[in-house]
């Protein structure tokens, strides 16, 4: 009777350490997927951020009064361009980087690939307009220097400002996308810490009555 009483008081104590580490990984792990969407989604913050200046950039170089001032603007522009694509490749990272294992989700990969699809359109109306600005100040004639501007300005407004929407807007999806998928795995794991917890709980029941039932079923020899 007392090995007995001694096996099942080291299971309880086994099933309780096993239960506890099982909790705290669970944890863990909940902190850390917390910590990654979070991080996907500043990333995408950046890229909007990023994507403002670009524009404004480009807005400020069709406005600008002396050819130097234009070419110092303009030629800060493909470094505007790679902050926009180091922004995107650090979301890319942090969404792969998720605990379930399977990379960056369907819903995410297909709103990514409209977001660089429309980017790369608003990028080449931008650069339209920094070529028309080129040759706006490569040219003698004031009519035509005129012209090239007014046309260069028509298409930072129109053509290069509805595309620059169009991205804003598709950004705003992928990350209704991420809070989406964020919070899917969050109640995912949510449930495999309450499963966890009732496993357990039963299973620390059990051996107690255990503990209770096997003395009593079993008498001791009277002397």
């Amino acid at each position: 009777m007392r090995w007995t009483s001694i096996v099942l008081s080291l299971l309880i104590a086994a099933s309780g350490l096993l239960g506890s580490r099982t909790l705290t990984r669970v944890d863990q792990d909940l902190r850390v997927m917390y910590a990654e969407y979070t991080m996907a989604a500043t990333d995408l913050g950046h890229v909007n951020g990023e994507l403002i200046r670009y524009r404004t950039s480009v807005i400020r170089a069709v406005e600008a009064d002396t050819r130097d001032d234009f070419q110092r603007i303009a030629v800060s522009l493909p470094q505007k361009r790679e902050r926009i694509d180091r922004a995107i490749a650090r979301f890319v990272k942090a969404s792969n980087g998720t605990l379930s294992g399977k990379g960056m989700d369907a819903r995410e990969l297909m709103e990514l690939k409209a977001v660089q699809d429309k980017l790369e359109k608003y990028v080449a109306s931008s650069q339209y307009t920094i070529q028309l600005m080129e040759k706006r100040w490569q040219t003698s004639s004031r009519a035509e220097a005129q012209r090239l501007r007014d046309e260069a300005e028509l298409n930072a407004a129109k053509d290069a400002g509805a595309k620059f929407i169009d991205v804003a807007l598709e950004l705003n999806r992928l990350l209704e996308v991420v809070a989406e998928i964020a919070g899917e795995v969050r109640k995912e794991a949510d449930r495999t810490l309450r499963v966890a917890t009732i496993m357990l709980i039963s299973v620390s029941l059990a051996l107690a009555v255990l503990v209770l039932i096997v003395p009593a079923g079993k008498p001791g020899v009277m002397t």
